[in-house]
């Protein structure tokens, strides 16, 4: 599954407008960028995607919703176009891979939403052929406060895709590299991710613990902040099994990672991830290869 476009109308801080991401009818590119100053709505872009999804799967409004609706107004309104797999077209029975969901926020009670992409959103699984939509926000950070969330499949459901705060989403990551010892794939996997991400932090399966510039940490506190969220994006696409999948990721260098270990560490999460990033960074920008959606200050 992946996004051929996002139209958005009467979207409080996104112009009206669509934005495609696709190459041609039935082709969507696999990596967006969206790029803008501050305001543009970069941020709300990726937003309105998540919330739609969750709209999509939970069937009912959630609070944080009211936030894409104008002041003026009473509802405003989203249509995705989604592109499908040949399996994912034949599951619902979809006559074309081109799908179009209709959203409409703030309705007392929602409209008449599209059971069959909520069919196919609401399927999960820990594994690479089950597609997910993972949206790594500006607010992610290493938690390390203690109580981790379980690493099982039902608890980690509901850390993937959602627009309000999740500051307890990544609390399971001490929990997950304890558990690396007894699962060699999984292990493997983190460290190939990690290893395109960051030029100074690796995991050693020998020990069993991640190292700076080859020197064993005591502690996860011991990253530096490029490192946590390299460590971070690596441990939760090992985790799920991040392929097949939609990857929204709000400001890929907010931690300091440099534009070229970013796009190599994010193409190396799984196969096949549409990967839709938002940035305000010149410099990550630069030689961007895919499509590229620049919005206007003020939007």
């Amino acid at each position: 599954m992946k996004l051929l476009a996002v139209e958005a109308i009467d979207v409080r801080g996104l112009a009206n407008g669509v934005y495609s991401f696709a190459k041609g009818p039935e082709e969507a590119h696999e990596r967006v960028l969206i790029t803008g100053d501050s305001g543009a709505g970069k941020t709300r872009l990726l937003e309105v995607i998540v919330a739609a999804c969750e709209l999509l799967t939970i069937h009912e409004p959630l609070p944080e919703h009211a936030s894409l609706i104008c002041p003026e107004n009473r509802t405003s309104k989203t249509i995705l176009s989604w592109l499908l797999s040949a399996d994912e077209q034949a599951t619902i029975a979809a006559p074309r891979p081109v799908v179009t969901s209709e959203i409409i926020f703030g309705a007392s009670q929602p409209e008449e939403l599209d059971s069959r992409i909520g069919f196919l959103l609401e399927r999960y699984g820990h594994d690479d052929a089950t597609p997910k939509i993972e949206y790594f926000s500006e607010q992610r950070r290493l938690d390390l406060g203690g109580g981790g969330a379980s690493l099982d499949e039902d608890t980690q459901v509901q850390l993937r895709a959602t627009m309000g705060p999740t500051p307890r989403k990544f609390s399971w990551l001490p929990a997950f590299l304890d558990a690396l010892a007894g699962d060699s794939a999984r292990a493997a996997r983190f460290a190939s991710s990690l290893e395109r991400f960051s030029p100074s932090c690796a995991w050693d399966a020998t020990r069993q613990t991640l190292t700076s510039r080859g020197r064993p940490l005591g502690s996860l506190r011991e990253l530096s902040a490029s490192e946590a969220d390299a460590v971070t994006l690596s441990a939760t696409a090992a985790l799920v099994g991040l392929s097949g999948s939609i990857v929204l990721i709000d400001r890929p260098d907010l931690h300091g990672l440099d534009a070229a270990h970013a796009l190599s560490g994010l193409a190396g999460l799984g196969s096949g991830n549409q990967l839709i990033m938002a940035t305000s960074s010149p410099a990550f920008a630069a030689g961007f290869a895919g499509a590229v959606i620049a919005l206007g200050a003020g939007q």
